[in-house]
Protein backbone atom coordinates (compact mmCIF):
# COMPACT_ATOMS: atom_id res chain seq x y z
CA UNK A 1 0.00 0.00 0.00
CA UNK A 2 1.37 3.23 -1.05
CA UNK A 3 2.44 5.60 1.58
CA UNK A 4 0.19 8.53 3.00
CA UNK A 5 1.96 11.92 2.59
CA UNK A 6 1.37 15.41 4.08
CA UNK A 7 3.44 18.60 3.09
CA UNK A 8 3.39 21.32 4.61
CA UNK A 9 4.41 24.11 2.68
CA UNK A 10 3.32 27.56 1.76
CA UNK A 11 4.64 28.19 -1.20
CA UNK A 12 2.40 27.59 -3.52
CA UNK A 13 4.47 26.43 -6.42
CA UNK A 14 6.47 24.72 -4.03
CA UNK A 15 4.21 22.67 -2.60
CA UNK A 16 2.36 21.83 -5.88
CA UNK A 17 5.40 20.66 -7.39
CA UNK A 18 6.05 18.42 -4.12
CA UNK A 19 2.82 16.81 -4.62
CA UNK A 20 3.16 16.46 -8.32
CA UNK A 21 6.68 14.35 -7.44
CA UNK A 22 5.51 12.50 -4.95
CA UNK A 23 2.47 10.51 -6.77
CA UNK A 24 4.70 10.07 -9.94
CA UNK A 25 7.13 8.21 -7.23
CA UNK A 26 3.63 6.18 -6.31
CA UNK A 27 3.32 7.91 -3.07
CA UNK A 28 -0.45 9.01 -1.56
CA UNK A 29 -0.05 12.80 -1.60
CA UNK A 30 -2.87 15.35 0.23
CA UNK A 31 -3.70 19.12 -0.68
CA UNK A 32 -0.84 20.72 0.57
CA UNK A 33 -0.79 22.89 3.89
CA UNK A 34 0.22 26.43 4.00
CA UNK A 35 -0.94 27.17 7.86
CA UNK A 36 0.75 25.75 10.37
CA UNK A 37 -2.17 25.24 13.09
CA UNK A 38 -4.67 24.34 10.44
CA UNK A 39 -1.53 21.14 9.40
CA UNK A 40 -1.57 20.11 13.00
CA UNK A 41 -5.51 19.94 12.81
CA UNK A 42 -5.83 17.46 10.22
CA UNK A 43 -3.01 14.67 11.45
CA UNK A 44 -6.06 13.24 13.33
CA UNK A 45 -8.09 13.30 10.06
CA UNK A 46 -5.75 12.31 7.78
CA UNK A 47 -3.07 10.03 9.49
CA UNK A 48 -0.88 10.06 7.33
CA UNK A 49 2.42 8.29 7.21
CA UNK A 50 4.64 10.40 6.47
CA UNK A 51 5.14 14.30 6.63
CA UNK A 52 6.97 16.75 4.79
CA UNK A 53 7.21 19.66 6.58
CA UNK A 54 8.35 23.54 5.44
CA UNK A 55 10.66 25.36 8.45
CA UNK A 56 9.65 28.51 7.42
CA UNK A 57 6.09 29.10 7.28
CA UNK A 58 4.99 32.76 6.45
CA UNK A 59 2.11 34.32 7.54
CA UNK A 60 1.72 30.92 10.00
CA UNK A 61 1.41 31.48 14.08
CA UNK A 62 3.64 28.24 14.14
CA UNK A 63 6.32 27.75 12.55
CA UNK A 64 7.66 24.62 10.89
CA UNK A 65 9.53 23.88 14.08
CA UNK A 66 6.91 24.62 16.51
CA UNK A 67 5.08 22.48 14.26
CA UNK A 68 7.41 19.12 14.26
CA UNK A 69 7.52 19.84 18.09
CA UNK A 70 3.58 19.08 18.02
CA UNK A 71 3.76 16.38 15.70
CA UNK A 72 6.91 14.83 17.88
CA UNK A 73 5.36 14.91 21.25
CA UNK A 74 1.43 14.04 20.20
CA UNK A 75 1.30 12.29 17.05
CA UNK A 76 4.75 10.28 17.01
CA UNK A 77 4.93 10.49 12.63
CA UNK A 78 8.02 10.65 11.00
CA UNK A 79 8.53 14.18 9.42
CA UNK A 80 11.15 15.64 7.20
CA UNK A 81 12.35 19.40 7.31
CA UNK A 82 11.82 21.22 3.93
CA UNK A 83 14.12 24.12 4.18
CA UNK A 84 16.94 26.41 2.84
CA UNK A 85 18.45 27.70 5.87
CA UNK A 86 20.78 26.05 7.45
CA UNK A 87 22.45 28.78 10.39
CA UNK A 88 23.55 27.00 13.50
CA UNK A 89 20.46 28.54 15.49
CA UNK A 90 17.74 27.10 13.15
CA UNK A 91 19.30 23.63 13.19
CA UNK A 92 20.11 23.53 17.20
CA UNK A 93 16.17 23.71 17.08
CA UNK A 94 15.02 21.50 14.69
CA UNK A 95 17.41 18.86 15.69
CA UNK A 96 15.77 18.61 19.20
CA UNK A 97 12.27 17.89 17.30
CA UNK A 98 13.98 14.68 16.37
CA UNK A 99 13.12 14.39 12.17
CA UNK A 100 14.01 12.10 10.25
CA UNK A 101 15.95 14.18 7.16
CA UNK A 102 16.55 17.51 5.61
CA UNK A 103 15.82 18.20 1.84
CA UNK A 104 17.17 21.28 1.22
CA UNK A 105 15.77 23.71 -1.54
CA UNK A 106 16.15 23.95 -4.12
CA UNK A 107 16.03 20.12 -4.42
CA UNK A 108 15.12 17.75 -7.25
CA UNK A 109 13.18 14.21 -7.67
CA UNK A 110 16.01 12.16 -6.60
CA UNK A 111 16.25 14.47 -3.30
CA UNK A 112 12.93 13.71 -2.35
CA UNK A 113 12.37 10.04 -2.90
CA UNK A 114 15.34 9.39 -1.29
CA UNK A 115 14.60 11.50 1.85
CA UNK A 116 11.36 9.55 1.97
CA UNK A 117 12.56 5.93 1.44
CA UNK A 118 15.35 6.41 3.62
CA UNK A 119 13.20 8.52 6.70
CA UNK A 120 10.66 6.08 6.38
CA UNK A 121 12.61 2.76 6.87
CA UNK A 122 14.75 4.74 10.16
CA UNK A 123 11.12 4.86 11.09
CA UNK A 124 9.91 1.29 11.20
CA UNK A 125 13.55 0.55 12.60
CA UNK A 126 13.02 2.52 15.16
CA UNK A 127 9.47 0.71 16.10
CA UNK A 128 11.48 -2.49 16.25
CA UNK A 129 13.80 -1.15 18.48
CA UNK A 130 11.13 0.91 20.59
CA UNK A 131 9.33 -2.59 21.12
CA UNK A 132 12.35 -4.62 21.83
CA UNK A 133 12.71 -3.68 25.13
CA UNK A 134 9.30 -5.23 26.23
CA UNK A 135 10.12 -8.38 23.69
CA UNK A 136 10.94 -10.38 26.63
CA UNK A 137 8.91 -9.84 28.75
CA UNK A 138 6.00 -10.09 26.34
CA UNK A 139 7.11 -13.61 25.28
CA UNK A 140 7.04 -14.24 29.21
CA UNK A 141 3.21 -13.21 29.61
CA UNK A 142 2.59 -15.81 26.84
CA UNK A 143 3.94 -18.96 28.79
CA UNK A 144 1.72 -20.87 31.12
CA UNK A 145 4.03 -20.73 33.78
CA UNK A 146 4.45 -18.35 36.60
CA UNK A 147 7.85 -16.50 36.23
CA UNK A 148 9.04 -13.90 39.45
CA UNK A 149 12.13 -12.12 38.57
CA UNK A 150 14.64 -10.46 41.58
CA UNK A 151 17.31 -8.50 41.90
CA UNK A 152 20.28 -9.06 44.32
CA UNK A 153 18.12 -7.78 46.99
CA UNK A 154 15.53 -9.84 46.38
CA UNK A 155 13.44 -7.26 45.14
CA UNK A 156 11.04 -7.43 42.21
CA UNK A 157 12.03 -6.57 39.14
CA UNK A 158 9.84 -8.53 36.71
CA UNK A 159 6.45 -10.65 37.20
CA UNK A 160 4.21 -11.89 34.21
CA UNK A 161 0.45 -12.49 34.21
CA UNK A 162 0.66 -16.01 35.40
CA UNK A 163 2.55 -14.99 38.35
CA UNK A 164 -0.15 -12.26 39.02
CA UNK A 165 -2.64 -14.63 38.88
CA UNK A 166 -0.80 -17.47 41.25
CA UNK A 167 0.05 -15.20 43.68
CA UNK A 168 -3.19 -12.82 43.67
CA UNK A 169 -0.52 -9.49 43.39
CA UNK A 170 -0.21 -7.35 40.66
CA UNK A 171 3.11 -6.45 39.05
CA UNK A 172 2.73 -2.61 39.53
CA UNK A 173 2.10 -3.25 43.20
CA UNK A 174 5.12 -5.67 43.91
CA UNK A 175 7.90 -3.92 41.72
CA UNK A 176 10.80 -2.96 44.19
CA UNK A 177 9.04 -4.82 46.75
CA UNK A 178 10.91 -7.73 48.92
CA UNK A 179 9.96 -11.03 47.45
CA UNK A 180 7.79 -11.41 50.32
CA UNK A 181 5.65 -9.10 49.18
CA UNK A 182 4.24 -10.81 46.17
CA UNK A 183 3.56 -13.45 48.34
CA UNK A 184 1.78 -11.49 50.44
CA UNK A 185 -1.64 -13.90 50.42
CA UNK A 186 0.58 -16.69 51.51
CA UNK A 187 2.28 -17.70 54.33
CA UNK A 188 5.38 -17.30 56.26
CA UNK A 189 6.48 -20.57 55.32
CA UNK A 190 6.31 -20.02 51.67
CA UNK A 191 7.85 -16.37 52.34
CA UNK A 192 11.05 -17.88 53.74
CA UNK A 193 11.49 -20.29 50.88
CA UNK A 194 11.07 -18.54 48.12
CA UNK A 195 13.78 -16.14 50.20
CA UNK A 196 15.95 -18.98 51.01
CA UNK A 197 15.66 -20.38 46.80
CA UNK A 198 16.76 -16.93 45.60
CA UNK A 199 20.59 -18.08 46.16
CA UNK A 200 20.67 -21.66 45.29
CA UNK A 201 21.79 -23.18 42.05
CA UNK A 202 20.52 -23.23 38.52
CA UNK A 203 17.42 -25.12 38.38
CA UNK A 204 17.11 -26.27 41.68
CA UNK A 205 13.73 -26.97 42.99
CA UNK A 206 11.83 -26.02 46.20
CA UNK A 207 11.64 -29.98 47.85
CA UNK A 208 10.11 -28.97 51.50
CA UNK A 209 7.22 -31.09 51.43
CA UNK A 210 6.83 -34.77 50.12
CA UNK A 211 5.61 -34.05 46.63
CA UNK A 212 8.25 -31.47 46.20
CA UNK A 213 5.89 -28.40 45.88
CA UNK A 214 4.68 -25.30 48.48
CA UNK A 215 1.18 -23.77 48.62
CA UNK A 216 1.32 -20.45 47.08
CA UNK A 217 -2.01 -18.45 47.62
CA UNK A 218 -3.97 -15.78 46.06
CA UNK A 219 -5.93 -15.06 49.02
CA UNK A 220 -8.87 -16.78 47.07
CA UNK A 221 -7.32 -20.18 46.49
CA UNK A 222 -4.49 -21.90 47.19
CA UNK A 223 -2.21 -23.73 44.26
CA UNK A 224 0.66 -26.49 45.20
CA UNK A 225 3.57 -25.25 42.63
CA UNK A 226 7.08 -26.43 41.82
CA UNK A 227 9.76 -23.75 41.59
CA UNK A 228 12.49 -23.91 39.75
CA UNK A 229 15.19 -20.85 40.11
CA UNK A 230 17.64 -19.67 37.67
CA UNK A 231 19.87 -16.94 39.71
CA UNK A 232 21.51 -14.04 37.67
CA UNK A 233 25.18 -14.11 37.79
CA UNK A 234 27.75 -11.70 38.21
CA UNK A 235 31.42 -11.34 36.01
CA UNK A 236 32.72 -12.97 39.97
CA UNK A 237 29.36 -15.82 39.43
CA UNK A 238 28.05 -14.17 41.99
CA UNK A 239 24.25 -14.49 42.25
CA UNK A 240 23.01 -10.88 41.17
CA UNK A 241 19.50 -12.10 40.94
CA UNK A 242 17.12 -14.44 40.35
CA UNK A 243 14.65 -15.83 38.19
CA UNK A 244 11.84 -17.94 39.63
CA UNK A 245 10.04 -20.84 37.48
CA UNK A 246 6.79 -21.65 39.05
CA UNK A 247 4.59 -24.50 37.72
CA UNK A 248 2.22 -27.85 38.82
CA UNK A 249 3.86 -30.39 40.33
CA UNK A 250 2.16 -32.57 37.48
CA UNK A 251 3.53 -29.95 34.62
CA UNK A 252 6.58 -30.89 32.29
CA UNK A 253 9.36 -28.77 33.06
CA UNK A 254 9.27 -25.75 30.58
CA UNK A 255 12.38 -25.99 29.94
CA UNK A 256 12.61 -29.18 28.73
CA UNK A 257 9.62 -28.77 26.09
CA UNK A 258 10.63 -28.13 22.55
CA UNK A 259 7.49 -25.99 21.90
CA UNK A 260 8.14 -22.13 20.79
CA UNK A 261 6.57 -20.49 24.64
CA UNK A 262 8.91 -22.48 26.06
CA UNK A 263 11.96 -21.82 23.40
CA UNK A 264 11.22 -17.84 24.32
CA UNK A 265 11.30 -18.83 28.35
CA UNK A 266 14.65 -20.47 27.88
CA UNK A 267 16.40 -17.60 25.65
CA UNK A 268 15.22 -15.06 27.96
CA UNK A 269 16.39 -16.97 31.30
CA UNK A 270 19.71 -17.51 29.38
CA UNK A 271 19.84 -14.01 27.54
CA UNK A 272 19.89 -12.87 31.89
CA UNK A 273 22.62 -14.47 33.53
CA UNK A 274 24.66 -16.40 30.68
CA UNK A 275 26.74 -13.21 29.75
CA UNK A 276 28.27 -10.66 31.80
CA UNK A 277 30.80 -8.80 29.81
CA UNK A 278 31.89 -8.68 25.75
CA UNK A 279 35.31 -7.73 23.66
CA UNK A 280 35.97 -4.69 22.18
CA UNK A 281 38.96 -3.82 20.14
CA UNK A 282 41.08 -1.39 20.80
CA UNK A 283 43.95 -0.71 18.86
CA UNK A 284 46.00 -3.45 18.59
CA UNK A 285 44.19 -5.36 21.50
CA UNK A 286 40.88 -6.60 22.55
CA UNK A 287 39.50 -5.44 25.46
CA UNK A 288 36.91 -7.23 27.70
CA UNK A 289 34.01 -4.65 28.88
CA UNK A 290 32.03 -5.60 31.89
CA UNK A 291 28.20 -4.76 31.10
CA UNK A 292 27.78 -3.49 34.97
CA UNK A 293 30.17 -0.90 33.89
CA UNK A 294 28.79 0.73 30.91
CA UNK A 295 26.52 4.04 31.48
CA UNK A 296 25.22 4.27 27.79
CA UNK A 297 26.73 4.24 24.59
CA UNK A 298 25.69 6.88 22.00
CA UNK A 299 25.35 6.68 18.58
CA UNK A 300 28.08 8.79 15.74
CA UNK A 301 27.41 8.65 12.58
CA UNK A 302 28.49 5.45 11.66
CA UNK A 303 30.22 4.55 14.95
CA UNK A 304 29.10 3.86 18.32
CA UNK A 305 30.86 5.06 21.65
CA UNK A 306 30.75 3.36 24.91
CA UNK A 307 30.78 5.66 28.14
CA UNK A 308 31.90 3.27 31.43
CA UNK A 309 32.23 4.31 34.75
CA UNK A 310 36.27 4.45 34.65
CA UNK A 311 35.79 7.25 32.75
CA UNK A 312 36.74 5.14 29.75
CA UNK A 313 35.06 5.23 26.37
CA UNK A 314 35.17 2.96 23.73
CA UNK A 315 34.71 3.69 19.85
CA UNK A 316 33.53 1.19 17.49
CA UNK A 317 32.71 1.03 14.16
CA UNK A 318 29.13 -0.90 14.69
CA UNK A 319 25.51 -0.09 14.81
CA UNK A 320 23.40 0.54 17.60
CA UNK A 321 20.87 -2.57 16.75
CA UNK A 322 24.19 -5.12 16.82
CA UNK A 323 25.50 -3.44 19.72
CA UNK A 324 21.96 -3.77 21.16
CA UNK A 325 21.82 -7.29 20.39
CA UNK A 326 24.79 -7.88 22.25
CA UNK A 327 23.74 -6.64 25.66
CA UNK A 328 21.34 -7.83 28.25
CA UNK A 329 17.81 -6.83 27.65
CA UNK A 330 16.67 -6.80 31.49
CA UNK A 331 19.59 -3.92 32.23
CA UNK A 332 19.39 -1.88 29.13
CA UNK A 333 16.94 -0.21 27.85
CA UNK A 334 17.36 2.12 24.38
CA UNK A 335 15.63 5.89 25.46
CA UNK A 336 16.69 7.32 22.00
CA UNK A 337 17.52 6.51 18.32
CA UNK A 338 21.15 7.68 19.48
CA UNK A 339 20.94 6.26 22.87
CA UNK A 340 21.09 3.21 25.05
CA UNK A 341 21.16 3.34 28.89
CA UNK A 342 22.03 0.88 31.77
CA UNK A 343 18.44 1.48 33.81
CA UNK A 344 19.93 0.87 37.10
CA UNK A 345 22.63 3.85 36.11
CA UNK A 346 19.57 6.80 35.79
CA UNK A 347 19.90 8.47 38.66
CA UNK A 348 17.51 11.01 38.00
CA UNK A 349 15.00 11.85 35.16
CA UNK A 350 13.42 14.95 33.96
CA UNK A 351 10.34 15.45 31.11
CA UNK A 352 12.77 14.47 28.55
CA UNK A 353 16.07 13.72 29.85
CA UNK A 354 17.55 10.86 32.26
CA UNK A 355 20.91 12.13 34.15
CA UNK A 356 23.75 9.33 34.54
CA UNK A 357 27.04 10.21 36.17
CA UNK A 358 25.46 13.91 36.07
CA UNK A 359 25.05 13.70 31.94
CA UNK A 360 21.94 14.47 30.31
CA UNK A 361 20.86 11.73 28.52
CA UNK A 362 17.71 12.89 25.97
CA UNK A 363 14.68 10.47 25.54
CA UNK A 364 12.84 9.62 22.47
CA UNK A 365 9.23 10.19 22.62
CA UNK A 366 8.53 6.94 21.13
CA UNK A 367 10.54 5.27 23.90
CA UNK A 368 9.34 6.96 26.53
CA UNK A 369 6.44 4.72 27.32
CA UNK A 370 8.64 2.21 26.86
CA UNK A 371 11.52 3.16 29.26
CA UNK A 372 8.83 4.32 32.32
CA UNK A 373 7.15 0.66 32.05
CA UNK A 374 10.48 -0.78 32.83
CA UNK A 375 11.46 2.18 35.63
CA UNK A 376 10.37 1.51 39.17
CA UNK A 377 8.11 4.62 39.86
CA UNK A 378 6.20 5.91 43.17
Amino acid sequence: MALKIMIVEDEIIVAKDIQRILKKLGYEAFDPFANGKKAVDAVDKLNPDLILLDINLKNSEMDGIQVGEQIHEHFHIPFIYLTAFSDKNTLERAKMTEPYGYIIKPFEEDDIRTAVEIAYYKYTKDLEVANKGNRFALALDSVDVAVIITDANEKVIFMNKMAETLTGCLKQEALGKDISHAMKNSGNETKTALKTLAHTVVGETHKEKSDGSIAISNGMAEHKVSINTYPILTVNNKINGCAFVMTSPGHKEPLEESNTTDKNLFNFLENIYANNSFFIKKESRFVKVNFQDILWIEALDNYVIIKTSSKEQFILHSSMKDIEAKLPQLNFARVHRSYIVQLEKISALEENACIIDGNRIPIGKSYKESLMSRINML
